[in-house]
């Protein structure tokens, strides 16, 4: 024994692991289970599923862990930065020797527990079909009327009139006072928009104010004013003055300004841009004339590929004409020739028999026959001339002077030259001309009767 150290022999001498268990059995005796408020900083999520984070305030820190099995009964997702209350028991980490603090319960305070109520209002809206864009509204081209529901006395609404007077002194500009911020600000925005569409006294609304810091913009977070809203039958401006954040008031609007005199500015474009719309608007309308002229003319060469020439069908019945002569003619010949040989048959009888009486009878014959062979060919021309006649007849029925000659008449349009067939293809004032038989006349279509 060292003479030197008689205290050893006297005193309890811990081990690290001793001393770290004692210390945290004396904490977890003495404190229980406790509540610590601080902000998460240094948060992770390994593998393991285990939360690892830090709790701050300004002058300290404590580490913190949540077990998996905890982690998942959270209502939330911890973030760093965000302030929370936490609740556990304070223990020694013995591996380092590190004050910890293992926590079983979490929910978030102050503006952390508002930003969460306000992401569960946004899942709930959003579920509700109020933020889809497909029920979002265009807004009107021209507004002669100019709703806005702000504070009467903020500088958002002397941005818009400024803005308004100068681009369009005519219009007019509708407001309804509200206030934009505290307790009443949301029943009295909502009733504003309300109380323009239910006496329909604008085209378009701006809702908003200026700029301010992240509470001042609670009323146009609220579910009152964003119900009113999307139910809002005329097109609403979302103007609230703060590019940085995005309300709901923004997600639920037809239109979101990021700032009051940009709302003022998306309702009222300037004299230049007014320019470029209508000569965007005369270049589109000069296409589409240019597109309706190349098919009509499209169609009138179809028309005219499609219509038959008389000059052409008169060749072709002349050509039949020549061929039924010619037909008539060979077979009149052919019957003469008979005829004649039948003669110089009986020529060749008379000739072995010289009574007179014989005579007499083969001329009777003959007779007989010549007088039957002119009503053949008589009969034969006329039913030839009758078919001639059948023919030209229908010549004349194609020719178009010959139906006009019989009172009819031809309509064509004088815009695009076409014949008119339907009555609902000529619109009342429509210039026509009508085709007679003897000279055109030029008239205005006053009614369709039918």
């Amino acid at each position: 024994m060292n003479p030197e150290l008689p205290f050893l022999t006297t005193r309890k001498v811990f081990s690290v692991s001793e001393l770290v268990g004692s210390v945290s059995d004396l904490l977890e005796a003495h404190f229980g289970a406790i509540f610590l408020e601080g902000e998460i900083t240094n948060l992770r999520q390994p593998v393991s599923g285990h939360l690892y984070l830090t709790l701050k305030d300004s002058n300290a820190q404590i580490k913190g862990v949540v077990f998996r099995r905890q982690a998942r009964l959270f209502d939330f997702t911890p973030e760093n930065g965000m302030t929370v209350i936490c609740r556990g028991r304070l223990t020694v980490y013995e591996t380092r020797g590190d004050l910890q603090m293992i926590i079983d319960y979490m929910e978030p305070s102050g503006r952390g527990a508002y930003r969460m109520a306000l992401e569960k209002l946004k899942k709930k809206l959003a579920g509700e079909g109020l933020f889809d864009e497909s029920r979002k509204k265009q807004l009107p081209v021209l507004p002669r009327v100019i709703g806005i529901v702000t504070s009467p006395t903020g500088a958002a609404i002397r941005d818009i009139l400024k803005v308004i007077r100068k681009r369009n002194e005519r219009v007019t500009v509708l407001i309804y006072p509200a206030r934009v911020q505290g307790a009443q600000a949301p029943g009295e925005i909502a009733e504003g928009i309300a109380t323009f569409n239910r006496h329909d006294l604008a085209d378009v609304l701006i809702v908003g104010r200026g700029g301010g810091s992240t509470e001042d913009l609670d009323a146009f977070n609220s579910e009152e004013v964003i119900r009113a809203i999307a139910a809002s039958d005329i097109p609403v401006i979302s103007a609230v003055g703060h590019e940085i954040d995005i309300t709901l008031s923004d997600l639920a609007a037809d239109v979101r300004a990021p700032t009051p005199t940009a709302a003022a500015e998306m309702v009222i474009l300037e004299k230049e841009q007014w320019v470029k719309r209508i000569q965007e608007l005369k270049t589109r309308l000069m296409h589409d004339f240019q597109l309706l002229i190349e098919r009509r003319r499209n169609g009138l060469r179809q028309l005219e590929s499609q219509l038959v020439d008389p000059r052409h069908r008169l060749s072709l019945i002349r050509m039949k004409l020549d061929d039924l002569l010619a037909r008539l003619s060979g077979q009149m010949a052919h019957q003469v020739q008979i005829k004649r040989r039948n003669v110089l048959d009986t020529q060749h009888h008379l000739s072995r028999f010289t009574p007179r009486q014989m005579l007499l009878e083969s001329r009777r014959s003959l007779s007989l026959l010549t007088d039957r062979l002119r009503e053949g060919v008589a009969r034969l021309i006329r039913d030839r001339r009758t078919e001639l006649t059948g023919y030209a007849a229908l010549l004349g029925s194609y020719n178009p002077k010959n139906v006009l000659r019989r009172g009819y008449s031809i309509t064509l349009s004088e815009a695009t030259g076409a014949i008119v067939k339907d009555a609902k293809n000529v619109t009342k004032g429509e210039m026509v001309k009508i085709l007679l038989a003897e000279g055109t006349l030029g008239c205005m279509v006053k009614k369709r009767v039918s």
